[in-house]
């Protein structure tokens, strides 16, 4: 089990859920139980946090807030 971070936002068709979902650019999820990860292109993940102007301090904190969101 490894965290992911989202290189990019996206929406995904989830096929477990039957819904879509949205991921927020830098957002962590498990390489292994995370359908994010597991039904999007490795392209879009990285093993490090991003660390980016796109990333401004009030965004950097939500996510450390809710990291799967």
């Amino acid at each position: 089990m490894a965290a992911r971070y989202a290189l990019q936002q996206f929406v995904f068709h989830n096929s477990v859920s039957g819904s879509e979902e949205f991921v927020p650019l830098g957002a962590q999820r498990d390489s292994v139980t995370s359908q994010a990860f597991l039904q999007s292109p490795a392209a879009y993940w990285s093993t490090t946090p991003l660390a980016t102007p796109a990333l401004t301090g009030v965004y950097a904190a939500y996510l450390t807030a809710y990291p799967n969101l």
